[in-house]
């Protein structure tokens, strides 16, 4: 939920361009590293992967995608499922596709330093996988359709790689289910409504289901969901909220006392320990049916 801002010299608004391809600067990188890691550690996005884990079977020998794998938290994750048992078995192999070269560069590092070693990264994006028809068993897509102009295409072309009784992981994020603690619902959502204009596809989720059928998959009927709470540590920066007001202000979405008003509040109740914000990701397993 919160996105890096900053002030230019002439006080006009500055958004880097996180999580897109083109975003280079040590800054962003920075940050985008920041915000995966901090996810990546809540206990709530461990209890949804430990969920997706099961209800999608991961086993030892597959070949695996993790598609958009950023820092390759879950690649590693991926990687340890299909190596081995204590039994024998064959060794699986899981592939990080990640199109930001910086953030590949922060996985490789990673997953050499781990010393996992039936795992790759390499650049790719989602709707052009470059594997073959039929040749994939899993495909773990968390969080990235958000991102996506076409997130159809993207999972047509995840129906594509997967061979017959090979699974598709979809986990994303609805940010039309963003909370600000107990700021009033109407200007919570005006406040933070602004702050969605990055994101190409903002309410990923709830289309999830009918673009999985159009792709000609089969979708299990037990969804999963969890809420990514960001805390009062996360949200205390005071310009943290400052530019996500002025925003506000700048788009005629709040009148300005209004939204200085929730700035204060927000960090009143930061600095109690009581403020959170959060937003929820909805988890979905897909199936290509046996030919």
């Amino acid at each position: 939920m919160p996105h890096d801002q900053e002030r230019s010299a002439q006080g006009s608004i500055v958004r880097p361009q996180l999580f897109q391809a083109s975003a280079q600067d040590d800054e962003s990188i920075a940050q985008m590293v920041l915000l995966l890691d901090e996810q990546d550690d809540m206990p709530s996005a461990r209890r949804l992967h430990d969920w997706a884990i099961e209800s999608a079977g991961v086993r030892s020998g597959e070949l695996v995608i993790d598609l958009g794998s950023g820092t390759g938290t879950m690649t590693r994750k991926l990687a340890e499922l299909v190596a081995p048992s204590r039994a024998g078995g064959p060794m699986g192999r899981v592939i990080g596709i990640e199109p930001n070269a910086r953030l590949r560069a922060v996985a490789m590092s990673r997953a050499e330093a781990s010393g996992v070693p039936n795992i790759s990264f390499i650049e790719g994006l989602a709707g052009a996988l470059p594997f073959d028809d039929a040749s994939v068993d899993l495909v773990w897509c968390e969080r990235v359709l958000q991102h996506v102009k076409d997130p159809q295409a993207a999972i047509n072309d995840i129906a594509r790689v997967l061979r017959p009784g090979g699974r598709a992981v979809l986990l994303d994020s609805d940010h039309g289910t963003r909370i600000f603690f107990h700021l009033d619902p109407d200007v919570a959502t005006a406040f933070s409504r602004p702050s969605l204009v990055p994101y190409a596809n903002p309410y990923a989720a709830r289309y999830i289901p009918g673009q999985v059928r159009r792709a000609g998959l089969l979708l299990d009927a037990d969804i999963g969901s969890s809420a990514f709470v960001f805390s009062s540590q996360t949200l205390l920066p005071a310009q943290l909220m400052r530019v996500v007001a002025d925003d506000a202000i700048q788009s005629r979405e709040l009148a300005r006392d209004v939204a200085e008003d929730a700035v204060r509040a927000v960090n009143e109740a930061a600095e109690r320990g009581e403020a959170f914000a959060a937003v929820t990701v909805f988890g979905f397993v897909a199936r290509k049916l046996d030919a």
